[in-house]
């Protein structure tokens, strides 16, 4: 399953959790956080809130390798794909998580992708 980096709050905020899932996830370390939007993916049948955000990054923001924790039982493979193939993996359903298809239609329709964001 292709997805976003994800994880349980725990007892943190929305933006300490999504930078330690990044970082144990993706071995990144994040700038300025974008809070892109906060919502129940399947409200008739859970009671957990999203919260989705977005950060730039480079190369020079890699801090470790990614990948979960072992401890965790995860056994993350880190993916980087250009954004135009994300989409079209939206289209044939290689990328089929809700989060991420939000997130990535997000990114073409409000985000840096957007029409005259300049990211495209």
């Amino acid at each position: 399953l292709v997805e976003a980096a994800a994880g349980l709050l725990d007892a943190d905020d929305p933006t300490a959790a999504v930078r330690r899932e990044s970082a144990e996830e993706l071995g990144v370390t994040l700038g300025p956080l974008t809070r892109v939007l906060a919502a129940y993916m399947s409200p008739g049948s859970v009671t957990e809130r999203l919260h989705f955000f977005a950060a730039p990054y480079t190369p020079a923001d890699r801090t470790g390798p990614g990948g979960g924790l072992e401890e965790d039982g995860e056994d993350i493979e880190v993916l980087e794909v250009p954004f135009t193939e994300a989409l079209a993996m939206t289209r044939d359903g290689r990328i089929a998580d809700g989060k991420t298809v939000l997130l990535l239609q997000w990114a073409a329709l409000d985000g840096p992708f957007a029409p005259g964001a300049g990211g495209a």
